[in-house]
């Protein structure tokens, strides 16, 4: 497993969290944990209420994986809420050709919350997509959605003058 921690893009205000986490390649399956702490229950982190395909996620608290082939502009994002609602979208380019991919099917997904932590736990079988052997990039976001309304934005890199996880310089795993 790599560890991962995520930071809030510059000038955006922490809120007392930390997000931490931890990725790996197990053949054709992506495993990956987040762990935030701190003031958590300053944050809208709704009730799991079922694995169900949701669009626009990123609106509220979602945690992302983005992956694409070491070699190719072709790219994927993961989005999971804390409700249990997911998706995988393929894009054919940097911000291109989205569209909703049908040939994932849903995560397998464990979630723990306590009043100072919040943990997701995940596997995504990713197989219909990649040869076995297809070297990965791969990035982690999370967007916060704070009970003051506002929305913060976590990555791995910031390289933009605005949050943009989609940037190929946010993709910094190799597997």
């Amino acid at each position: 497993m790599t560890a991962f921690s995520l930071h809030p893009f510059p000038g955006q205000d922490s809120g007392g969290i930390t997000i931490q986490g931890a990725i790996e390649r197990a053949g054709q399956v992506l495993a990956f944990s987040f762990l935030l702490q701190g003031k958590v229950d300053d944050l809208i982190l709704p009730a799991a209420t079922g694995a169900n395909r949701r669009d626009n996620l990123w609106q509220a608290t979602c945690l992302e994986l983005f992956w694409a082939e070491e070699s190719n502009e072709n790219y994927w994002e993961l989005n999971l809420a804390p409700s249990g609602g997911w998706n995988v979208y393929a894009f054919t380019g940097y911000r291109t050709g989205m569209r909703q991919e049908e040939r994932i099917t849903a995560p397998f997904v464990e979630i723990q919350h306590t009043a100072k932590s919040f943990s997701l736990t995940a596997t995504l079988e990713i197989g219909n997509l990649h040869a076995h052997d297809a070297p990965l990039r791969i990035g982690v976001s999370t967007v916060l959605k704070h009970r003051d309304s506002r929305l913060s934005y976590w990555s791995l890199a910031h390289p933009a003058e605005k949050p943009d996880f989609h940037a190929p310089q946010c993709f910094l795993f190799r597997m």
